[in-house]
């Protein structure tokens, strides 16, 4: 996902998309938030998964409102042109429409695109999908980290989540992502995730994105996140730094000295 590898210019994205395209079996890019990405861009030759308010035209973003039927047209204009294999969404807050009228919304969007459109798992409760009691009857896109805020961090609680909605046929694609438990931060995934040994299995049926990259590519995750990572470092660095300079002004007291102190 752009997500992931994103706060660049989209040329530069593509390119790391292609230097990891073999070693994470990557069979499709995601254009998501992270990047504007232009309609006009000539993307690789691959097929391309639109996630929420991705697009961009004359560096104005194109809202795609799932409750504005005229949002619908540039995303549709989009697809009829590209190799497009689906669009996921975030659904909208629970105040703004019934459980009836977004089903019923999203299977008239799927129809106007012509492809399958998901609804995100959402991580927080003001939106529809943000629990079991908030699922609706349409297609899901199954965000691993968004359910492990709901069970604060928990892995074996996650994990079972997890499985029930896999088990209830209506996922189609997954998220994969890894955070804390409080926040959607987008946290480098750990070779020993709960879900390591589910990535194949998973490729072979659902559409599978990396919307944050294995610990060992960190040095591609999106810009804003190495920053992050450097400052952190350099912190590190003075911070040890001071340390030194404590200790050696401590071993050049002389015991005169201390014992003046001492007085």
């Amino acid at each position: 996902s752009i997500t992931a590898i994103g706060m660049r210019p989209i040329a530069d994205c593509i390119n790391i998309f292609h230097t990891l395209q073999t070693p994470l079996h990557l069979d499709f890019l995601e254009l998501a938030i992270g990047s504007p990405c232009p309609t006009d861009y000539p993307y690789p030759n691959v097929p391309l998964l639109l996630h929420d308010n991705c697009l961009y035209h004359q560096r104005y973003r194109l809202r795609l409102n799932p409750l504005c039927p005229k949002t619908w047209q540039p995303y549709a204009q989009f697809i009829a042109t590209h190799n497009v294999c689906a669009l996921s969404l975030h659904p909208p807050r629970r105040p703004d429409c019934t459980r009836q009228e977004l089903e019923s919304t999203i299977a008239q969007l799927q129809q106007t695109l012509q492809v399958p459109v998901f609804l995100e798992v959402m991580p927080f409760p003001e939106h529809w999908c943000s629990s079991p009691e908030s699922l609706v009857d349409c297609p899901l896109l199954l965000d691993v980290s968004h359910v492990l805020i709901w069970h604060r961090g928990d892995w074996a609680q996650t994990e079972q989540t997890c499985e029930t909605l896999l088990q209830s046929g209506q996922v189609g694609a997954i998220h994969l992502s890894h955070n804390r438990g409080k926040a959607d931060s987008h946290d480098l995934i750990p070779a020993d995730v709960w879900f390591s040994d589910r990535l194949d299995q998973w490729r072979n049926n659902y559409l599978v994105t990396y919307e944050s990259l294995p610990r060992q590519y960190g040095q591609y995750q999106r810009r804003d996140r190495l920053r992050c990572v450097e400052r952190n470092r350099l912190r590190c660095v003075e911070r040890d730094r001071l340390h030194c300079v404590e200790r050696n002004r401590a071993s050049h007291v002389t015991p005169t000295r201390r014992i003046n102190a001492e007085f």
